[in-house]
């Protein structure tokens, strides 16, 4: 009976010991503005370990990166000091998130990535963001609100939110979309279109400032799941 005691014991301290370390994981998926043709190449901070390379376009959401839970994920370049020894040169970090699955937003400050990143996560579990829902990330210097669907939307400078639209009842498949932004107090249309509204998918919808002419631009992405 002893015998049996200490393999069950075995067996549960095994158990605990593989969940505890699959909570830790962190799935990481992620994508970078503003627009670009170009992949960007950063690094990420790994604890002690070495930094993992991530490689993401504005295109399209990235492969999925693998983890260890850290309360702020951090971004930039590991170089050598002027004692020879390894150091990370941050170019922009944000607050890690508790859920398993996130998506990471990089937004370049300059054109180098020195120049620095605004950050943003999402959590990026099915529940929070599935199909038929949309992410709108505002990273322009205005403010930006309308209409989504029957539901209005009010988007601060440097915030996101997600929605999930309720389609037009003469086409299921599609929502009502008109949108403005802030010139002097005032409201300039901005958008008027209808996007797609799919349960088998989802949208990613980002607003920022042309890097040359400084006018307010959106770029969007469909996601299939």
């Amino acid at each position: 009976m002893i015998l049996n005691k200490i393999k069950y014991l075995i067996a549960l301290m095994s158990i605990t010991a593989s969940y505890l370390t699959a909570s830790t994981n962190k799935e990481l998926t992620f994508i970078v503005l503003p627009k670009s043709n170009a992949p960007v190449s950063i690094e990420m901070f790994n604890d002690k370990a070495k930094p993992i390379e991530i490689e993401a376009t504005s295109n399209d959401i990235s492969k999925t990166y693998k983890a260890k839970s850290q309360p702020t994920w951090i971004f930039g370049k590991q170089v050598k000091d002027e004692n020879g020894k390894n150091t990370f040169k941050i170019y922009g970090k944000t607050k890690a998130l508790s859920s398993k699955k996130q998506l990471i937003i990089l937004v370049k400050k300059g054109t180098n990535n020195s120049d620095g990143f605004e950050v943003f996560t999402v959590n990026n579990e099915n529940k929070s963001f599935g199909g038929g829902k949309f992410l709108f990330v505002n990273t322009a210097n205005t403010k930006i609100y309308g209409i989504i669907g029957t539901k209005k939307v009010i988007l601060k400078p440097n915030k996101l939110t997600i929605i999930e639209p309720i389609p037009e009842k003469a086409n299921k498949r599609v929502c009502y979309v008109k949108l403005f932004h802030a010139v002097n107090n005032k409201a300039k249309p901005f958008l008027s279109t209808k996007w797609p509204v799919n349960i088998a998918t989802r949208g990613l919808i980002f607003f920022y400032n042309d890097p040359k002419s400084k006018r307010i631009r959106y770029h969007s992405i469909r996601d299939f799941l």
